[in-house]
């Protein structure tokens, strides 16, 4: 057993934030002895150049908003009309996802965090261009603009 204040600085493999963001900073980053971040927190990057430093170490950052889409993929699904097997086989994708940004990542020679949202970007741009939104649909967009409400009028 390990303090709660060393939790996230002994040896290990992976280290997976799941409470609690912005953990990862300046003074945290050099002490980390782990391989990979990969948690359900939101925002666990303090910094805009965190991704950088953690890429700088070597260690692998999963982008938090793509590792834990499954609580958002499980709220779409109460718009749609709840089904749990649609919902589980959406969250199966994540895997898939995570593979794909990490590709990007390597690919192109940046983080996975701007693997990420570049990814992110590029879906928004050609899956809902040119169309209404619709509760359920995986771009958030109404008529080209950002969504500002959750039911479209």
């Amino acid at each position: 057993m390990v303090s709660v204040g060393e939790a996230l600085f002994v040896p290990c493999d992976i280290v997976a934030p799941c409470a609690l963001g912005g953990v990862f900073d300046d003074e945290t980053i050099p002490r980390l002895r782990c391989r990979a971040i990969v948690g359900a927190a939101n925002n666990q990057l303090a910094s805009e150049r965190a991704d950088r430093a953690l890429a700088a170490r070597g260690i692998l950052y999963a982008p938090d908003f793509v590792v834990n889409a499954g609580g958002i993929i499980n709220l779409a699904e109460e718009f749609t009309g709840y089904r749990r097997e649609r919902a589980l086989a959406r969250a199966a994708g994540i895997g898939e996802t995570t593979a794909n940004v990490l590709a990007l990542a390597a690919e192109e020679s940046i983080t996975p965090l701007r693997a990420a949202e570049r990814l992110a970007r590029r879906r928004i741009a050609e899956e809902g261009k040119g169309r209404r939104w619709r509760p359920g649909d995986p771009a958030a967009w109404t008529n080209g603009r950002p969504l500002r409400a959750v039911r479209p009028r």
